[in-house]
């Protein structure tokens, strides 16, 4: 892809980051444990497929969106944004690439199974909760082990949430395509 076009998918990736997380804010936030943690967190599962397709472009989409959604929708500052951001982005592209190490899986998926994508999940999950948590320690705000557990699990609930929400859609897609 030329520069515009990689401008463009993160742009894309960012402004749609924002409208999920505006949506999961007005319509989830009975699930909202504290201003910064979910008991189930469908978004994890969005920060995983938009690093898988589009890798460092889904990174700074991704990035850039949570900054802009953190301020402008959850009221956050701009350094809990900023901060959150990254590591956030960050957590799922360091817990893809390790898996494909450890897997030997190429970015085409072919002959993802169940175990496989339970542990890139898994692994994804304990990256977030561990760079968060890191934040959160360093900044001096609550955490400890509740938190840590929270955020791991709303994790992964959230992302298998999605991803059966997806392969239902497809399912449905394809009885309706014929």
């Amino acid at each position: 892809m030329n520069p515009i076009q990689n401008a463009a998918t993160v742009f894309v990736i960012a402004i749609f980051w924002v409208l999920l997380d505006y949506l999961n804010k007005r319509y989830f936030s009975f699930l909202q444990v504290s201003d910064f943690v979910y008991s189930i967190y469908w978004l994890s599962g969005i920060r995983l497929i938009a690093v898988i397709l589009f890798g460092w472009l889904g990174v700074l989409g991704i990035g850039i969106g949570y900054v802009v959604g953190g301020i402008s929708i959850r009221g956050f500052t701009p350094q809990d944004a900023l901060a959150l951001g990254i590591l956030s982005a960050l957590a799922p592209l360091i817990a893809y690439r390790v898996w494909q190490h450890w897997t030997g899986i190429t970015n085409d998926f072919k002959d993802v199974g169940i175990k496989q994508l339970f542990a890139l999940v898994l692994l994804h999950s304990v990256l977030t909760a561990i760079f968060r948590n890191a934040y959160f320690f360093s900044a001096g705000k609550p955490n400890g082990l509740n938190q840590i557990l929270t955020l791991f699990s709303a994790n992964i609930v959230g992302t298998f949430l999605l991803l059966y929400l997806f392969r239902y859609l497809r399912h449905f897609y394809k009885l309706i395509k014929g």
